[in-house]
């Protein structure tokens, strides 16, 4: 008789609180998406993009004990959502260099942004502001 009643008051239990998804924020202008997104990936691939809103773009990425590399250039609002980008610098995909490359942004909520170019979409999380003069944005470890 005990186990019923105690059934009966989990299953009369309020409905999960449903957590609001973060508001879609504009994404037009270099303004909207400047600063520094890090992000990794399955493979332990850490990823560091630094946007300006005077049009340069900075990309690290370490690839562990392959290294890091940079890809360094320009980028440019090109219509909504979308962003022109070409590389300068390309030492982890040297052909990109002087390519225009199409940028889109499907997500951006202010701390987080997805960017696609190409067939490849990464989702980055805006980086934390350095606390001293000692932390480098461009650090990965």
């Amino acid at each position: 008789m005990r186990l019923a009643f105690v059934v009966l008051l989990v299953a009369c239990g309020s409905p999960p609180v449903r957590k609001t998804p973060p508001k879609e924020l504009p994404a037009d202008s270099l303004g909207d998406i400047a600063g520094r997104w890090v992000t990794s990936d399955d493979m332990d691939i850490g990823y560091s993009m630094t946007i300006d809103d005077s049009g340069g773009i900075d990309v690290w990425i370490d690839r562990g004990k392959m290294g890091r590399c940079e890809q360094k250039g320009s980028i440019a609002a090109a219509a909504s959502r979308t962003f022109r980008v070409v590389y300068k610098i390309g030492e982890c995909v040297p052909q990109s260099v002087g390519v225009p490359l199409g940028m889109k942004v499907p997500s951006f909520t202010g701390d987080s942004l997805t960017v696609v170019v190409g067939e490849q979409s990464r989702t980055y999380q805006r980086a934390p502001e350095p606390t001293s003069q000692t932390d480098s944005p461009v650090q990965l470890q």
